[in-house]
């Protein structure tokens, strides 16, 4: 047999290197000359053979395990997993002592997120700029890049920190490739040995294709573990929407729904009105719900989250969450269901009290109507809840011209406070009060304020009563009015001689003593279209003080003693004796109210 056919028998038969050298040396062993040279020079041959197929075998074994690594790859759904395993496969590949991988944070630093081979903890978390490092150097061009000795590379941009690390790991030749994702880089694995090395091309490869492999594994973990939080988030909103649900179709209110987003987000939540007032839940975030206004979209405040409860009317109130509650990264979306929730309740109880407002309404429309029949509205009475023979004052709240919708807002309070009713009524609201006097009623709306003119008077109970009583309560409070006292209360038993403003009777002795005291006057100032009541009356209010009338009526001094005279003139100079003076101030007040009520109707 020929020296080359034994070659290639010793090669296909892939016998150990040892023994390939010892049939070397017994073939040149006493050859000499030309043959020995010839034996040699098969001998390389050989070698040369065998070092192209233990490559290629290497080569081959390294795309399995790369194609293996790929498909366990592809089997994890955890961002930690696949680092892990990227991390220790990198470092069996390649044969060397350390392997680790960084990768890119949202402010464009690297961090080592995982670790293999160290001897301790003080690679992991380090954090490089880009461009910093060799990392950074990689992360920068996107191209491989490895040092035969990291620590005295020159031509590294070298950072404190990191040299520390690779010296307390005593790292010698460090490989770095990029992981990229479409075109961007989001990081750098990296091989290193703790002694200098060189790495050849077909490393570079590998563990660039092993990057490869690892950030279409990242990208996959991180699709499945944004749809796994994306299912969790969608179970966790879909749980507490039927939960909601069951409570408010159970009746439940603002605190039912302030408990069960609290239980959900694990802590406090709160519950606010249009007007930022505290419906259920701790009153902690007032102050903040005043300051954040009337939003339309959910916001965060400092440490709160607020939602919205938006009606198609408008801004309906909110829902805040703060400190746990509010870092939970569902938040916006659970408080966003219970502002619905919240909305409905809101809706549905605006129609309840409206039904019931409608049906006061009528009510109490019958009743004050003189031709209802009694018996039937003493029954309509006992069937919702409120006996007419208990009701011991009415009270009448007139707007006049401010907003109805605090003069309604008043009478429902004080009614609600006494157990009675009210309800809108002839351009006014009438609470029917049971259990409380005129006297009781009148101290308990002074001490919170009247929104407008309230006329109160007792009652004796009953249906006619009730009548007598509204009529009375009605004239007392356009009496207020007609006096100027558009925020005020009174009771009829203190109108005194304004009581005869409502009968004609009255009003005609009234008319006879304002005809004696100024008629004149008052002629004159019709026929004429003057104004000299104003001024008499300015001036006599003013306890006949030249100087404060004067600035009053924005006039020069001499223009009042010339109306003052012309006033003489008209009502004779015995206007300005006391007596006489008092009646004339009386009459001028009494016009003045008629004036107003004739114009009220």
């Amino acid at each position: 047999m020929s020296e080359t056919d034994s070659w290639l028998r010793l090669l296909a038969d892939e016998r150990p290197e040892a023994e390939l050298e010892e049939f070397r040396r017994e073939q040149l062993t006493g050859a000499g000359g030309t043959r020995r040279d010839r034996l040699a020079l098969a001998a390389d041959r050989a070698f040369a053979i065998r070092r192209r197929l233990d490559a290629r075998r290497r080569h081959a074994a390294e795309l399995t395990v790369l194609n293996d690594l790929a498909r366990r790859l592809t089997t994890l759904r955890d961002s930690a997993e696949v680092l892990t395993e990227v991390a220790a496969q990198a470092r069996r590949l390649l044969r060397v002592d350390v392997a680790y991988l960084m990768l890119r944070q949202d402010d464009g630093r690297l961090r080592i997120e995982v670790v293999d081979g160290s001897m301790g903890s003080v690679l992991r978390g380090i954090e490089l700029a880009a461009g910093r490092g060799l990392g950074g150097r990689v992360l920068r061009t996107g191209e491989p890049m490895w040092s035969e000795d990291y620590l005295r590379d020159t031509r590294i941009k070298h950072v404190a920190t990191v040299d520390a690390a690779a010296e307390s790991e005593q790292l010698g030749g460090i490989l770095g490739v990029p992981l990229i994702r479409g075109d961007r880089p989001i990081g750098v694995l990296l091989a290193a040995d703790r002694r200098p090395r060189a790495f050849h091309g077909g490393e570079v490869e590998l563990l660039a294709a092993l990057a490869s492999h690892a950030a279409v594994a990242l990208h996959n973990a991180g699709l499945f573990e944004e749809l796994t939080e994306a299912n969790a988030t969608l179970r966790r909103a879909d749980e507490l929407r039927e939960r909601l649900t069951a409570a408010v179709i159970d009746g439940g209110g603002y605190a039912e729904i302030a408990g069960e987003l609290a239980r959900a987000l694990r802590g406090p939540v709160a519950v606010f009105g249009a007007d930022h007032e505290l419906l259920a839940g701790e009153g902690e975030s007032a102050e903040l719900v005043r300051e954040a206004g009337a939003p339309h979209t959910v916001v965060h405040l400092g440490d709160a989250v607020l939602a919205p409860v938006v009606l198609g009317s408008g801004y309906a109130g909110c829902l805040v969450a703060r400190g746990e509650a509010a870092r939970d990264a569902d938040a916006p979306r659970l408080l966003a269901l219970g502002a619905n929730s919240v909305a409905v309740v809101i809706t549905s109880e605006r129609s309840r009290v409206e039904a019931e407002l409608r049906t006061r309404g009528e009510f109490v429309g019958a009743l004050l109507s003189p031709g209802a029949d009694e018996g039937g509205l003493r029954r309509r009475a006992a069937r919702a809840g409120l006996a007419l023979a208990q009701v011991r004052a009415v009270a009448v709240f007139d707007p006049g011209d401010a907003d109805p919708r605090q003069a309604a807002q008043s009478a429902a309070r004080v009614a609600g406070d006494a157990g009675g009713w009210s309800a809108e009524h002839g351009g006014h609201v009438v609470a029917l009060l049971p259990g409380t006097t005129g006297e009781q009623a009148a101290e308990r709306i002074r001490r919170v304020g009247p929104p407008c003119a309230v006329g109160i008077a007792d009652c004796a109970g009953g249906v006619r009563a009730i009548r007598e009583a509204h009529e009375s309560a009605r004239q007392t409070a356009t009496v207020l009015l007609a006096l100027g006292r558009a925020r005020d209360c009174a009771r009829a038993a203190e109108l005194g001689l304004y009581r005869s403003l409502f009968g004609q009777a009255g009003r005609d002795e009234l008319l006879v003593f304002i005809t004696e005291a100024v008629g004149p006057l008052l002629a004159h100032d019709r026929d004429r279209q003057r104004d000299l009541a104003t001024t008499l009356r300015t001036y006599l209010e003013q306890s006949r003080h030249h100087a404060r009338t004067c600035a009053l009526l924005h006039i020069h001094a001499n223009t009042l003693y010339q109306r003052l005279e012309r006033i003489d003139g008209l009502l004779g100079p015995g206007w300005r004796e006391p007596r006489r003076a008092l009646e004339v101030q009386l009459a001028l007040r009494l016009h003045d109210v008629l004036s107003a009520l004739r114009a009220r109707g």
